[in-house]
């Protein structure tokens, strides 16, 4: 069954839509900024970062102030909550990678960051064109597939890349710095596939 929207109702999907746009440019200059390393600036990138999610931050409030106000919703008012949520989290992640990046000094450094952050991008493209079509199941759970398979690629890279880290002879500080680095770009793996959670779970609602 396809979900049926109403002209009222496109404030919620045009919000959806704005959220994961604003989660695929933020993994993108993440990916950037990881990529090019030393060759780039990381505090310039992170400033970047942090536009955004105060931008999906200002989305995400206006979110829950129509769902306050609207009285009959297209799909269910938990489902509507939780998507914003979930797409403000991965932001949230994301901003909180290129933030201690730029702390710590050490982002071009860390073994794998940028295959993670490329992770983090791809898994947020799906999610821009997943939300465009939230009204075709078969197209969703399409999308859906394709960021849990990069959520266990990224698992992969997770755990390869915390060898790397203590195998690396390095001084202890910067292990600590590169851990949670790498931490937190896996959460950020996470917190994408629990976006496709929520789309299955609304698609399934509606079927």
């Amino acid at each position: 069954m396809i979900l049926s929207v109403k002209k009222t109702d496109r404030l919620f999907f045009e919000t959806f839509e704005a959220m994961a746009a604003g989660a695929a440019e933020a993994a993108l200059i993440l990916e950037e900024m990881f990529r090019n390393g030393k060759g780039s600036d990381p505090a310039a990138c992170g400033s970047r970062i942090k536009d955004v999610e105060h931008r999906c931050d200002v989305l995400v409030h206006e979110l829950v102030k129509a769902l306050h106000r609207t009285f009959i919703t297209p799909i269910d008012r938990e489902d509507i909550h939780d998507l914003g949520a979930r797409m403000d989290d991965l932001v949230d992640l994301i901003d909180a990678a290129a933030s201690r990046a730029v702390l710590f000094r050490v982002g071009g450094d860390i073994p794998d960051a940028a295959d993670l952050a490329r992770i983090i991008h791809r898994q947020a493209e799906e999610i821009r064109q997943a939300v465009v079509h939230l009204r075709d199941p078969k197209t969703i759970m399409e999308h859906c597939a394709r960021i849990n398979l990069l959520e266990k690629e990224g698992d992969r890279l997770y755990r390869e890349a915390v060898v790397r880290i203590f195998d690396s002879g390095r001084d202890p500080i910067f292990v600590i710095k590169a851990k949670e680095i790498i931490e937190t770009l896996e959460a950020a793996t996470d917190a994408a596939e629990d976006i496709a959670i929520v789309f299955e779970r609304i698609i399934l609602k509606n079927q």
